[in-house]
């Protein structure tokens, strides 16, 4: 026999006894007080019977008509209590009401009364504490509220008690208003006890907001996740019911995706160790930096033969800023073309790229004229800003150089990344468009070489220039 039906019976026979005795006090008293007390007890009886017969059936496994369990019913018990509670003390109350405005108040043996509110009061606070301690060891909320109902039925005991001390010194009336005062005071704890019923019932989250954060974080750093859409979390008794909707790459394996859920369910039993934790991870698979590389490699194959004036397309790079995704490529192209007639073809083949890659938020392409052997990569890249202090600091150093070469006729698009150990230089600057594409090839880069002499630090890895034709631009403009 499980152990919480165990104290289940424990406790409803204390009730009977409880009861028996509490009716033998109230007959040979006649006192309200006593009433308003003893009809708890009795109506206890009726509880502590429902609380067994939840507890029964919360222990069954889960079935078909009850895929999560029948854990909930301990919650049905524990409401349908309170709601009776509140219906039979409002009548007391009533009652006591009546009683006062007619005046016919009679009081017997207030000796023997307090005795047996003596005998009461001890045996029910002494049994409440353990059915309270043994409850919350046992992650029982109809055991505990049944504990806290008898430790109530001892703090009550003591307001009848004190009445009927004043009544061996001949004060009765004030029995009416202590019999009013404890069904008030039971009343509120009924009302309790109903709202946490229902808080169980409507899936209350039990869990700390921070907890949660913190185990969203832990998630988030997960190897393979890109991003955690969504934790919920519904308890039932001791069983806590984990639901985590994940954002993953799409090239991991199987064996992967389970070491994920595995470790998410270690993570479970970190963050709420007290209760049973079952854990229902749903993966959603989202193109990763690696899947984006190879079908990008793809596609630019197949879009080259597409245009003939490109010759070869070379240093593939995706970086992730953010959340958002960067391609840089350089576009080999006929030495023969004009710089406009390269800007606008390199122009046409990132509009149709993009259209095809609805995951790219921008595409950089560099253009150069001569023929190079293909080296196509795919290293990721996290890149994150640097403070604008030392942005603008950079930023003017190449604007210093770019002013002194006499063919740069302007710029736009200045950006500067630091990116784990290495740092990253864009810019985008503008030429006479009927220049040779062969002879702006050569002037990037001297730039290049000037800038990186300029600025002269050590971890400068990658310095890209794009070269745009003079008219129609809009950006920063040399006279």
């Amino acid at each position: 026999m499980d152990d919480k039906i165990k104290f289940g019976i424990l406790c409803l026979l204390m009730v009977i006894f409880q009861s028996i005795l509490k009716v033998y006090g109230v007959l040979i008293t006649g006192s309200l007080s006593f009433l308003s007390e003893t009809v708890d007890t009795l109506t206890d009886i009726v509880f502590v019977s429902i609380m067994l017969y939840s507890l029964h059936q919360s222990q069954k496994p889960a079935d078909y008509e009850h895929m999560y369990g029948h854990s909930k019913l301990d919650s049905v018990g524990a409401m349908v209590q309170g709601i009776i509670l509140v219906i039979l003390y409002i009548i007391l109350i009533g009652n006591a009401v009546l009683t006062f405005l007619r005046g016919d108040y009679v009081i017997s043996n207030p000796e023997a009364g307090l005795q047996i509110l003596i005998i009461s009061f001890l045996a029910n606070l002494i049994f409440s504490r353990i059915l309270i301690w043994q409850a919350k060891r046992r992650k029982s909320l109809v055991l505990e509220i049944q504990g806290l109902n008898l430790f109530q039925d001892s703090m009550r005991a003591i307001i009848v008690i004190i009445s009927f001390v004043f009544m061996l010194y001949g004060i009765y009336f004030l029995d009416i208003f202590f019999s009013i005062a404890i069904s008030i005071w039971v009343i509120r704890g009924a009302i309790k006890l109903t709202r946490e019923g229902v808080n169980e019932l409507s899936d209350i989250n039990p869990v700390s907001t921070l907890v949660l954060e913190e185990m969203r974080r832990n998630i988030f750093n997960l190897e393979h996740v890109n991003g955690v859409e969504d934790i919920k979390i519904r308890a039932f008794g001791r069983t806590l019911f984990l639901e985590v909707h994940l954002s993953v790459e799409d090239h991991i394996s199987i064996i992967h995706a389970h070491e994920i859920t595995k470790t998410i369910r270690s993570m479970g039993k970190k963050f709420f160790p007290i209760y049973n934790v079952e854990s229902i991870v749903e993966m959603n698979p989202l193109i990763g930096e690696k899947s984006i590389g190879e079908s990008i490699l793809n596609l630019i194959y197949s879009m080259t033969s597409e245009f003939p004036d490109i010759i070869d397309i070379k240093d593939l790079n995706i970086f992730r800023i953010g959340d958002k995704y960067f391609l840089s490529q350089i576009m080999v192209v006929r030495e023969d073309l004009t710089l406009n007639k390269a800007h606008n073809l390199c122009t046409e083949f990132e509009k149709d790229l993009k259209k095809q890659t609805t995951s790219l938020f921008r595409i950089i392409t560099h253009i150069e004229s001569k023929k190079e052997s293909m080296l196509l990569t795919r290293d990721q890249v996290e890149c994150v800003s640097l403070d604008e202090e030392t942005t603008e600091q950079i930023k003017q150093e190449v604007i210093n150089v770019l002013k002194s070469h006499p063919e740069v006729r302007g710029y736009h698009g200045f950006a500067f990344w630091s990116a784990f150990n290495f740092c990253v230089l864009e810019l985008h600057v503008f030429f006479d468009g009927a220049l040779n594409i062969s002879t702006v090839h050569q002037y990037i880069e001297e730039l290049e070489i000037k800038i990186r002499d300029k600025l002269n630090i050590d971890n400068l890895q990658e310095i890209i220039i794009h070269s745009e034709p003079f008219t129609g631009r809009k950006g920063t403009i040399f006279n």
